[in-house]
């Protein structure tokens, strides 16, 4: 199988891999698509420096690239965003992003942006 991303380097691929383990530590579910958007989408703002972009911006952009459909990834990453272990989230948001968890910082670009940031520092 192919990947999307070029992870020949050991941080892209440490980043993809921890990325992923702790999305689901936050309390997102490993079987939802959504998720697997969700990872895609901090992916790609990290490796092209996206930082300073807005949501929709970022979108047109990885759905351009990527050939999506944005309807699709919208609704796919808002449902793995509103299905969330808050049992999970509560105990492990601090842990890994270092905010005390608030279901404020569950929208996707509030929760993308956050955890983005934590990979730029």
């Amino acid at each position: 199988m192919v990947s999307k991303y070029d992870t020949c380097t050991k941080n892209k691929v440490k980043v993809s891999y921890s990325l992923y383990t702790m999305l689901f530590e936050l309390g997102l579910s490993p079987s939802n698509k959504g998720t697997i958007y969700l990872k895609e989408l901090i992916e790609y703002v990290i490796l092209n420096n996206l930082y300073d972009y807005s949501y929709k911006e970022i979108l047109e952009l990885f759905i351009t690239e990527n050939h999506y459909e944005l309807n699709n990834i919208k609704n796919n990453i808002k449902n793995s965003l509103y299905r969330i272990n808050y049992t999970k989230a509560k105990k492990n948001f601090e842990k890994h992003l270092s905010l005390e968890f608030d279901p404020y910082y569950l929208s996707p670009s509030k929760f993308i942006n956050i955890v983005a940031l934590k990979y730029n520092g």
